[in-house]
């Protein structure tokens, strides 16, 4: 309370004089504060009877105060409400005023709002033609087809997408890996697809080989039967037996190579 004090005493002389009273009652707080600072023990008839005349006393301070307060400060509030409707009334007019330029703002910004709002709407559909669209050209092609469709998904430009170009690049690389993905799936089914393809041309040649050689042993042996015993067809056969240690069936398998050009040329040394 002091240093509030000690400020309203510096203050400019004009507020002087309307704080002679708060300045009379703050010399005699150091009074009220001896006289009255211990309360009584209101037990007793005579502490009673002290402690309502320190009631009585202090209530008429506090009051009093209250109502040099309430009237040094009554010509300002005065002033306050004067100043307040005053500038209630300005600050209608000047709102007056401001209302049709916010309002005409207003449209404005709506308006470019809504051409903001189409102008991605339509960006947004070039996207879905122009990028995400790959992603359904790509269904079913083989790893020949998808590896095309990747070149020409990476030759996208998307500077052009303007207000959704971050959308436009991460759609672009969303795409790409799908692709991509696709490729190598396509890639491993084919060659999965070769595998059994080479296997399944391998197990035909085997049968047909199969089919082959019984034939020719159904055949060699019709003939064999009517083969004279001076035919070079026989000697041949009694020859690889005799010299090459072979057992008949062994002879007529070279004798059969022989004939299929599989064997060249055969020496035989006694």
């Amino acid at each position: 309370m002091g240093n509030a004090a000690e400020q309203l005493q510096n203050a400019p002389q004009p507020y002087a004089a309307e704080l002679v009273e708060l300045d009379n009652a703050e010399q005699q707080m150091a009074e009220l504060r001896e006289k009255y600072g211990t309360v009584p023990d209101y037990s007793t008839k005579e502490g009673y009877k002290a402690g309502k005349q320190a009631i009585q006393a202090l209530t008429k301070m506090r009051t009093g105060t209250d109502k040099a307060r309430l009237a040094i400060t009554k010509p300002h509030r005065d002033f306050i409400d004067m100043v307040n409707q005053r500038a209630k009334g300005l600050v209608g007019e000047v709102e007056q005023l401001e209302a049709p330029h916010r309002e005409a703002k207003r449209e404005v910004d709506e308006a470019e709002r809504r051409a903001k709002e189409a102008r991605i709407a339509h960006l947004r559909e070039r996207l879905e033609n122009e990028v995400t669209s790959y992603l359904d050209t790509a269904e079913g092609l083989d790893s020949t087809g998808l590896a095309g469709q990747i070149d020409e998904a990476e030759a996208i430009d998307t500077e052009g997408y303007f207000d959704i170009t971050k959308e436009a690049e991460d759609e672009k690389a969303r795409v790409l890996a799908t692709l991509r993905e696709r490729h190598a799936a396509a890639l491993e089914r084919e060659r999965l697809a070769a595998e059994r393809e080479e296997i399944e041309r391998e197990r035909a040649e085997l049968e047909r080989l199969r089919a082959a050689q019984a034939d020719d042993w159904a055949g060699l042996g019709s003939a064999l039967q009517d083969v004279p015993a001076a035919d070079p067809f026989g000697e041949a056969l009694e020859d690889l037996q005799a010299v090459a240690g072979l057992d008949a069936s062994q002879a007529v398998d070279v004798l059969s190579a022989i004939q299929r050009s599989d064997i060249r040329h055969v020496s035989l040394q006694q």
